[in-house]
């Protein structure tokens, strides 16, 4: 895609009208909010309708994709609203959510960036002997066929949380900032909204996920940085929403990092330990791959990738925009 398809997609530029930047990171913060406590209602709703059931497999996949889907519903419902009957925008094109084959190789694209991440991240603890593997398929009572369906519908259900976060801080704050005052105040007013939002957003005001350290603060800036990047090159959420599920996924299904009295998970594939755990070596944590010098040394590198192949995009075009 193409500099000038990137800009009517991200900038705002054509009808509608625009949020002010400023207002679209309080009202991401109201909106989420609200949501949440009527997604809560929902979620407990459903509990309820299945209380009693037999656990199983596949009910386990099923019940993974409807308590994302449930539970972020309502977010999903009043930024549609505001969009649809304020900025009179389409909601889904207006917040780089088009569909079609390119968007498929986009996700594909930041699917594959995600893997590459985690095996980053997974060589540079162990580089640094910050990594021990404790066993491998500990999933108690999991049949083994079972992980064909099961992975995949984690998968979504990942792609369901992650996707709110994606489209108001890279679909509306980015866009909305960009338009106003340009991309590199965009990616910062998103960058720094985001880092926030993991420390103070309404979320972890009711379950406080995430522990504050500088270095967590850090990594998740340069992570939005990168988001932003992949955002504005290609015009759509598809590679940041791919990009920022996969790690998220593969680090609580697949390569996964336990502390010392905390059990065995539902699911793992390969069973992980931090012998020499810290915030700054990395440790085990709800954000577990996101903590550590190691990975801002490897989301360092990223960035600076991502941000050459942006200018070299973005001179490339932009003679045949003029």
């Amino acid at each position: 895609m193409t500099l000038p398809s990137v800009t009517r997609t991200v900038d705002g530029s054509g009808t509608g009208r625009d949020t002010h930047p400023l207002l679209t990171v309080l009202l991401a913060q109201l909106i989420y909010a609200a949501g949440l406590l009527g997604g809560l209602l929902l979620y407990q709703t459903l509990g309820a309708a299945l209380a009693g059931t037999r656990p199983s497999p596949p009910l386990i996949a099923v019940f993974a994709v409807l308590q994302q889907v449930i539970g972020h519903a309502p977010i999903f419902l009043l930024l549609w609203a505001w969009v649809r009957f304020y900025e009179r925008r389409p909601f889904a094109a207006s917040l780089g959510l088009t569909w079609g084959r390119l968007a498929w190789k986009q996700h594909a694209a930041g699917f594959g960036l995600g893997v590459a991440f985690i095996a980053g991240w997974l060589a540079l603890q162990a580089a640094i002997g910050n990594l021990g593997v404790d066993g491998t398929m500990a999933a108690p009572g999991v049949p083994v066929a079972a992980l064909a369906y099961l992975l995949p519908a984690f998968y979504l259900s990942r792609i369901v949380m992650i996707s709110i976060e994606e489209i108001l801080y890279r679909g509306w704050i980015l866009r909305s900032a960009t338009a106003r005052w340009g991309a590199p105040a965009g990616i910062a007013i998103s960058s720094g909204a985001f880092a926030l939002f993991h420390f103070a957003g309404p979320l972890m005001l009711i379950f406080p996920l995430h522990r504050f350290t500088w270095v967590l603060a850090a990594n998740l800036v340069l992570w939005s940085v990168l988001a932003a990047l992949l955002t504005l090159m290609g015009g759509s959420l598809w590679a940041a929403l791919a990009f920022h599920a996969t790690p998220l996924w593969l680090a609580s299904h697949v390569f996964v990092v336990t502390a010392p009295g905390q059990g065995t998970p539902p699911l793992a594939i390969v069973l992980l330990s931090q012998p020499q755990a810290s915030p700054l070596l990395g440790e085990p944590a709800t954000a577990g791959p996101f903590t550590g010098l190691p990975t801002t040394l490897l989301l360092a590198l990223l960035c600076g990738a991502a941000y050459a192949t942006y200018r070299r995009r973005r001179t490339r075009v932009t003679p045949a925009a003029g």
